[in-house]
């Protein structure tokens, strides 16, 4: 019976040491620990007011940061789709009507959604320098009553 211990023991120390040393040198490493999400700075983000005067003005791209399906269910009129989740696959779509210097809002929906941060984040990684947050976006919007539309994207 020990000897059955002392040899599963070694097992899982091996398959644990194995783990660690395969994540410290995967290219898609997992972290030990998460950093803390990043506070958004307040010239990241906009009021409904600011969002709605900036639509109105017609002169920023609004994206949606949520996953199709929720967008063409609805979303605010004239906005685009990026799904944070799979940007890589919808950002070739949305590229050509982008500009880095023209105004970007992105949203999603809920008080603790996070796609529309990582949007964010990806979009200033690529260069776009003006790139805010309508947080709670979808609810807000759709709340106070402002025009919305529903189904894809044309």
């Amino acid at each position: 019976m020990r000897r059955t211990f002392s040899r599963a023991l070694v097992i899982v120390v091996l398959g644990l040491a194995l783990g660690l040393v395969a994540n410290t040198v995967s290219p898609r490493r997992v972290p030990f620990i998460r950093p803390p999400p990043k506070a958004p700075q307040p010239d990241e983000m906009l009021t409904l007011q600011e969002a709605k005067s900036i639509w109105e003005g017609g002169t920023a791209f609004f994206l949606d940061a949520r996953a199709p399906a929720d967008y063409a269910a609805g979303h605010i009129a004239s906005a685009f789709n990026l799904p944070a989740e799979e940007f890589d696959q919808h950002y070739p779509e949305v590229a050509p009507i982008l500009a880095p210097d023209r105004p970007i809002v992105v949203y999603c929906n809920g008080q603790e959604c996070e796609l529309s941060h990582h949007l964010a984040d990806k979009l200033r990684s690529m260069g776009f320098r003006n790139v805010r947050i309508l947080h709670n976006g979808w609810t807000v919007w759709r709340t106070a009553g402002l025009a919305t539309q529903t189904g894809d994207q044309k």
